[in-house]
């Protein structure tokens, strides 16, 4: 195949007969001879990210991971430009894929893909997504910064993205129950939820999901960011047995790995609430807090060490 873009028949038949939820704050949506989307929903947030690594349903996941970013930041997902580029032993068949995990994401979400690109490229050995997502402010909450005192919070469990990620990559043997729990999983990916309950049973709170380099990580940035200390208690980090028993086997630490799916919360009263967030369908935990003495550490049953930042522990088992 040579290189060029997704001609006029791929398009009607694998993007746009796909793409069909609509948002009424999107005025021009995606359509073949139009150049740019038009967007009316006053204040923007915008954020965009690209997946590359290998994946089973990528464009799924590439909603999800740029959904979670201006989530995190107070938004609502309105619309998303989605950038697709295949190698050149892909099919139309494998666009109409990537586009229907997008498309199936935007519904959970209420979120229109509004625009976009694909093209079959030998720049790439493996398909390449990229969502650029765009959200309204949530009405009536404020982000803010860690504040020294502060309890940190974490929805659901560590590295859920990587145990997904794992049973798909690697020859490991799963049971009907695990395989189910996988299947679980991926439907979990997204942080909009959770972030859409905090902004409702509070104010203001610092919301940060957690991706590369897994909890650790997200907590050592949002320290940084805040120029604050921070000590998190390992175990009391929620780690599904599944999520423990794919990291094992693949040899990597679940609080230093891919974790989307998870959300970091820091408020004065963590402890109240967490079982608030566990009530309204969105398991949470305080597993930290952050002090004033700008130190960084993690305490465990093995001991305290200090907290740095972290290369995530999946992706360098892939180089």
């Amino acid at each position: 195949m040579r290189e060029r873009k997704a001609d006029e028949k791929e398009l009607k038949e694998h993007v746009f007969d796909i793409i069909g939820h609509r948002r009424a704050e999107v005025k021009l949506s995606a359509a073949m001879g139009q150049d740019a989307a038009k967007l009316d929903c006053g204040a923007v947030l915008v954020h965009t990210d690209p997946i590359t690594g290998k994946c089973d349903d990528i464009g799924a996941l590439a909603i999800n991971v740029a959904a979670n970013d201006v989530a995190a930041a107070g938004g609502e997902p309105v619309a998303f430009l989605l950038t697709v580029i295949l190698p050149l032993g892909a099919t139309k068949e494998d666009l109409g894929r990537i586009m229907s995990g997008a498309e199936r994401e935007c519904v959970k979400l209420n979120a229109e893909i509004a625009g976009g690109h694909s093209e079959f490229s030998s720049a790439v050995t493996r398909p390449v997504v990229n969502a650029v997502a765009l959200a309204k402010e949530i009405s009536g909450f404020t982000p803010r910064k860690p504040l020294a005192g502060d309890e940190i919070i974490l929805t659901k469990s560590a590295a859920i993205e990587a145990a997904v990620l794992i049973s798909e990559r690697e020859n490991v043997s799963l049971d009907d129950n695990e395989r189910a729990r996988i299947s679980t999983f991926r439907d979990m990916l997204s942080v909009v939820g959770d972030c859409k309950a905090v902004a409702k049973l509070t104010k203001s709170a610092y919301m940060h999901d957690v991706t590369e380099g897994g909890v650790e990580n997200a907590v050592w940035e949002a320290a940084c960011g805040a120029d604050a200390g921070v000590v998190i208690y390992a175990d009391e980090i929620p780690v599904d047995p599944l999520t423990r028993k794919l990291c094992r086997l693949t040899k990597v630490d679940p609080l230093r790995c891919l974790s989307s799916g998870s959300l970091i919360v820091a408020v004065p009263a963590g402890e109240k609430l967490a079982p608030k967030l566990t009530a309204a369908g969105v398991p949470a935990k305080v597993i930290g807090k952050v002090t004033s003495d700008k130190s960084k550490y993690i305490v465990s049953s093995a001991g305290r060490r200090e907290l740095g930042p972290v290369a995530d522990e999946l992706l360098n088992s892939e180089e």
